[in-house]
C-alpha cells in the first residue's frame, strides 16, 4: 500500500474547468458577479482570471451536460510531478501526460467518482492583478464535490495524492487542506447528490467592504442569494452564496478564511447538526 509523505501534497486548488452550453452568456455571469478577468479565449473555451494566476476558471463549450469538467491542483515544486507520476503507477491508477495549458506539466487521471483530476507544476502568472473588475477577489479557495463513497474518496485524496484532513462532518462531509495550508482546498461530501457534481467554488476577499459589495451586485442585478450571510465553524469564514453559471453550481465569496499551521493540530468530529454550517443559528425553540 503505497502512501504520500508529509512532503508530497498538492499547494492548493490550482483551476476549474467547467463545461457550459453558451459560452459568451457564461463568461458574462463570471465577468460581472464574480468579477474575474477574461485573459483570452478560442472558439470554444474561455479563460478567466483573478490575482496574478493566468486563470482560475476555464469555461468550455459544451453539446452535453453541463458542469464540472476537470479540477486542477497546483504542487509546491514541479519536481514533484515525477514522485506522483510514481505514486500512481504502484497504485496502478492509469494517467495521461500533457504540456500544460499555461501551467506547465501536467498529468491527468480519474478519481474514485469519475471526476478528471489534474496536477500541474506551476500556474502562470500575468505579473499584475487583475484590472478590470470592480472588486477584486484575492485567492481561489477550494472546490467542493459530490462523492458516492466517503470512505474511498478519502483515501485516494488523503492516502494517496496527500491532502490533510482539517475537519470532517461526521458520515457526511471531509474538508481537505494543501500545503497552503488554507483549511480547505477541496471538500469531499456524501449525499449532496449523484456525482459528477461541484456544488460550489469558493473565493477569498481582502475585507469585509469588499465582500458586501460583491453581495450588493447581486442584489441590484436582481441575482439570486442561495445562502445569505453566514459563518462557518470549521474555517472560520464568513460570506455569502450566490447562484453561478451553470446551473446549480454556486459561488462563495467569503472574508477571515483560516490557515492551519500548528503542525500539532487534530481534526474535528462534528456532529451533523443546526451550526454546522452556520455558526450565527440561533437555539431551536430561542423564542417559543
Amino acid at each position: 500500500m503505497t502512501l504520500a509523505t508529509d512532503e508530497l501534497l498538492p499547494w492548493g486548488l490550482g483551476y476549474v474547468v467547467l463545461d457550459v452550453e453558451d459560452l459568451d452568456q457564461a463568461a458574462r455571469w463570471w465577468t460581472v458577479f464574480a468579477m474575474l478577468e477574461e485573459n483570452g479565449r478560442t472558439d470554444d473555451t474561455v479563460y478567466l482570471r483573478g490575482g496574478t494566476a493566468h486563470h482560475w476558471i476555464v469555461l468550455r463549450k459544451t453539446t452535453g451536460k453541463p458542469g464540472i469538467g476537470r479540477m486542477a491542483f497546483e504542487l509546491k515544486e514541479p519536481a514533484d510531478l515525477d514522485r506522483y507520476r510514481a505514486l500512481l503507477d504502484a497504485e496502478g491508477v492509469p494517467f495521461t501526460e500533457h504540456d500544460g495549458d499555461f501551467t506547465g506539466d501536467a498529468i491527468r487521471f480519474s478519481d474514485p467518482n469519475g471526476y478528471e483530476v489534474e496536477l500541474f507544476a506551476a500556474m502562470g502568472d500575468m505579473g499584475v492583478a487583475v484590472t478590470k473588475p470592480w472588486i477584486k477577489p484575492v485567492t481561489m479557495l477550494h472546490a467542493v464535490v459530490a462523492v458516492a463513497d466517503l470512505d474511498k474518496s478519502y483515501d485516494f485524496y488523503h492516502r494517496m495524492l496527500g491532502f490533510r484532513e482539517s475537519d470532517r462532518v461526521i458520515d457526511k462531509t471531509i474538508f481537505l487542506r494543501g500545503s497552503n495550508d488554507y483549511h480547505h482546498s477541496l471538500v469531499i461530501g456524501a449525499g449532496r447528490g449523484e456525482p459528477p457534481l461541484l456544488d460550489h467554488i469558493a473565493f477569498l476577499y481582502d475585507n469585509v467592504d469588499d465582500l458586501m459589495r460583491v453581495r450588493q451586485n447581486y442584489l441590484e442585478e436582481g441575482q439570486p442569494i442561495a445562502r445569505d450571510v453566514l459563518r462557518h465553524p470549521t474555517s472560520g469564514s464568513m460570506g455569502f452564496y450566490g447562484a453561478a453559471e451553470p446551473a446549480p453550481l454556486m459561488v462563495e465569496y467569503c472574508i477571515d478564511h483560516a490557515k492551519i499551521t500548528d503542525p500539532h493540530y487534530r481534526p474535528r468530529q462534528l456532529p451533523p447538526g443546526r451550526w454546522t454550517s452556520n455558526v450565527w443559528r440561533p437555539p431551536v425553540g430561542l423564542n417559543s
